[in-house]
């Protein structure tokens, strides 16, 4: 498998896999809600770019949540230019660690495991394993 480096961010690792296609983005620090706006930009132009509907977010070094105000504009702006943009039945995943995965609820992200946002589905794991078999079953 070849996997193309991509990423122009000093924060933010993005790489490409072409078979079966897969975004991955990856952070080695918490980032500022600032950052993460501007990671979603270039990870929603790399998308295009290649076409790829399937994504897995490695967020597992935040170990606290973001601002509410993130996950609104998240919701209410991104995912609806998500799904425009790729098409419907794009798949993002994240990977966080285990206190933010138990605060997620109270984030408005309700149905952890397989939740649709503005025709985007989203994953939500603590295990890189257990991410990979859901991206694959929504694949078929």
């Amino acid at each position: 498998m070849k996997e193309l480096s991509l990423s122009t961010l000093a924060h933010y690792a993005i790489t490409y896999e072409p078979c079966p296609p897969l975004l991955r983005g990856s952070n080695s620090r918490r980032l500022s809600a600032e950052e993460i706006t501007e990671t979603c930009e270039l990870l929603l132009a790399t998308a295009r770019h290649y076409a790829c509907r399937y994504w897995l977010l490695d967020g597992r070094s935040h170990q606290q949540a973001q601002p509410q105000a993130l996950h609104d504009w998240m919701r209410d702006e991104y995912f609806p230019r998500l799904s425009r943009e790729l098409g419907p039945g794009t798949c993002l995943c994240f990977l966080v660690p285990e206190p933010v995965w138990i605060g997620l609820p109270a984030l408005g992200y309700g149905q952890l495991q397989n939740g649709f946002v503005h025709g985007v589905r989203m994953g939500w794991f603590t295990d890189e394993v257990a991410a990979l078999g859901w991206l694959a079953r929504q694949r078929t």
